[in-house]
């Protein structure tokens, strides 16, 4: 497979740091986004905004935008020094430790501690400049950072004069993923920055009760603030079941409640309704949703 992007250094007027270069300096600017990658995952084309919501809709990368500071926490290298002679030897090298904080709100906090783990994911970092980072495997092909620790810290509340925070601490396991094989991704045909590469929102859908010989099935589809509603959904975007089994249905959405009512068979006392957007959407707004799955007992 060939990928002709990896590595390739932007040598526009902006791009050289220093004068005398025989070729163009490139480094990690400062980090606006996190992605966690399903863990082993290899990119299988250079990747552009569009191959990027496909791997975000098949749950194979998780965006984490909005990185306000990124700490270094990487301890020293562990350096002997032998007794008599008085010389130094590297005994060994930590891995790469980082501190990402956001100001995303509580939410963000909730979701950060549901991605909380030990060697679940891999990690790429997006920085300032259009640059996605990542590690190039034996083979040629572009991976993420192999993570061990991936944890959420404390909440911290505003107090009148810092903002509130979330923040995540981290480590790569490998260093030699980056001292020897980092790559990246930086052109002006790629688009994905961390400000419009952004992650899946949250809907909570709730279900009105139903009873026996209803035809209609009414729902509410908020965002997690409940109160901002998810507007524009169409048919297609929703999956409702009905003890199991996929239920065929239309629906619309009132333009003064927001709510939608689905048009179905008539319905029958104790069945099991469940409503859901299907899978992980995207609509042409360029926005991502996913939601719970709703259930509903229709009573006699």
């Amino acid at each position: 497979m060939a990928f002709e992007l990896l590595n390739k250094v932007n040598c526009d007027a902006a791009g050289v740091l220093g004068t005398g270069l025989a070729g163009c300096r490139v480094d990690r600017k400062r980090i606006v986004a996190l992605g966690l990658l399903q863990k082993g995952y290899k990119f299988t084309q250079d990747p552009d905004k569009e191959y990027m919501r496909e791997l975000q809709q098949d749950g194979i990368l998780i965006m984490l935008q909005g990185v306000v500071t990124f700490v270094d926490n990487t301890p020293e290298d562990t350096i002997i020094t032998r007794e008599g002679s008085g010389l130094k030897k590297v005994a060994g090298k930590m891995p790469y430790e980082y501190v990402a904080t956001f100001d995303n709100g509580v939410n963000f906090h909730k979701a950060l501690t549901s991605l909380s783990s030990y060697e679940a994911y891999d990690i790429i970092f997006f920085d300032v400049e259009n640059t996605m980072w990542v590690t190039v495997q034996k083979d040629g092909a572009p991976s993420g950072f192999t993570l061990g620790m991936f944890e959420n810290g404390k909440y911290t509340g505003s107090n009148g004069t810092d903002a509130a925070s979330q923040a995540v601490t981290f480590q790569l396991e490998d260093r030699n993923e980056f001292d020897k094989y980092a790559g990246w991704y930086t052109d002006s045909e790629l688009d994905f920055t961390g400000s419009k590469l952004t992650g899946i929102n949250e809907v909570l859908i709730t279900v009105a009760p139903a009873a026996a010989a209803d035809t209609t099935i009414v729902a509410d589809a908020y965002l997690l603030d409940k109160t901002h509603s998810v507007d524009g959904l169409l048919t297609t975007d929703f999956e409702l079941t009905k003890n199991g089994v996929v239920l065929a249905q239309t629906v619309t959405q009132s333009p003064t409640t927001k709510k939608y009512t689905f048009t179905v068979a008539a319905l029958v006392a104790a069945d099991v309704i469940t409503v859901r957007i299907k899978n992980t959407i995207l609509t042409p707004l360029d926005v991502l949703y996913k939601s719970n799955t709703a259930t509903l007992i229709v009573s006699a």
